[in-house]
């Protein structure tokens, strides 16, 4: 089937800009932009048989865009950070969703913290490249400008200019949600990226409440190496799996990092936050592509409520077939 694609933004100057409103659908699957109705700024919200699959966050009142994922029940599964006032709300409220960032940017203008973004940095969606909608998956595409906190002799704040690409399918026809998320940074100016593997990387949050049991999460990551206190240095580090609760379900999310990433560490917390990390030079005008694929299923006990004893060898070997799977299709 041809996509349906409607409300298609062109990125040309001003006519391009995000405050546009955006509309797709086709199948089971529906696109729309609306006020964020959680908190400040707006929402593009990808909507799969009526109900939330993700939602792509930014706009006024936000530091930096970012992808929220929906559950089940349609319950908020990652980290919104603010209140409905706009006001910072639990542990970590930086942390938003699935989100990209570095707390040490260097350039002629500074040092700048693209991760926790407290020093008047941010990120901001310039333009809506486009929204399409097939029988298969939703897709989202934005331009994104990071911005340093000083301005050039040229009067110009920007550090990168990024292109994200998100594509939201839901291959089980209902549960499970996979998001296929890549980031073209390219960067406007000679910069490194720098930092440390808790503070930079691309990674999945949580929802806070599952900072209030981060004690029943667990983790496991391939390849299978000494964890050392929620850091593995290793660069071949193909996926991580985190498993949580949220109310009365129990979830798993899969981070899977394709091989031409740039990777140096593995980074996780107990409460939800986990990426992988690395830090690399820029030239002006030069890019650099990152692709991860971010799975979030329900997770069903046993009926008799034992797993097995092999269950991580069962788990294991599955996510190595779908990691696999990942890897050929990219």
């Amino acid at each position: 089937m041809i996509p349906l694609v409607a409300g298609m933004l062109a990125a040309t100057g001003a006519a391009a800009h995000a405050e546009a409103a955006v509309h797709a659908t086709a199948g089971p699957w529906k696109i729309e932009s609306r006020t964020n109705p959680d908190g400040p700024g707006k929402a593009i919200d990808v909507l799969h048989d009526g109900k939330p699959a993700a939602r792509l966050i930014h706009g006024d009142g936000q530091m930096k865009p970012f992808l929220h994922v929906f559950g089940v029940d349609g319950e908020l599964l990652t980290n919104p950070g603010l209140d409905a006032a706009g006001k910072t709300i639990g542990q970590f409220p930086h942390h938003r969703g699935i989100f990209i960032g570095w707390n040490q940017i260097r350039s002629e203008l500074g040092n700048d913290d693209l991760w926790h973004l407290r020093h008047g940095e941010w990120m901001e969606v310039t333009a809506i490249r486009h929204v399409k909608a097939t029988d298969e998956h939703a897709e989202i595409a934005v331009e994104i400008a990071w911005r340093s906190q000083k301005k050039d002799d040229a009067g110009s704040n920007v550090l990168v200019n990024e292109v994200r690409t998100m594509r939201i399918s839901r291959p089980d026809g209902a549960a499970t949600t996979v998001v296929d998320a890549e980031f073209e940074l390219t960067a406007a100016r000679d910069i490194t990226l720098g930092g440390d593997l808790q503070h930079a990387g691309v990674h999945f949050r949580a929802h806070r409440d599952v900072g209030d049991r981060a004690k029943e999460t667990v983790y496991l990551w391939s390849p299978d190496v000494e964890n050392g206190n929620g850091r593995i240095v290793n660069p071949e580090m193909r996926w991580c799996r985190f498993v949580f609760p949220m109310g009365e379900h129990w979830y798993s999310a899969i981070q899977f990092n394709a091989p031409q990433n740039p990777t140096e560490e593995l980074s996780w917390r107990d409460y939800g936050r986990f990426g992988f990390f690395f830090s690399q030079p820029l030239e002006k005008d030069t890019s650099l592509t990152l692709r991860h694929r971010f799975v979030v299923s329900p997770i069903m006990p046993p009926d008799d409520g034992a797993f097995p004893e092999n269950v991580e060898v069962i788990i294991r070997e599955r996510s190595d077939a779908a990691y696999r799977a990942f890897v050929e299709n990219l």
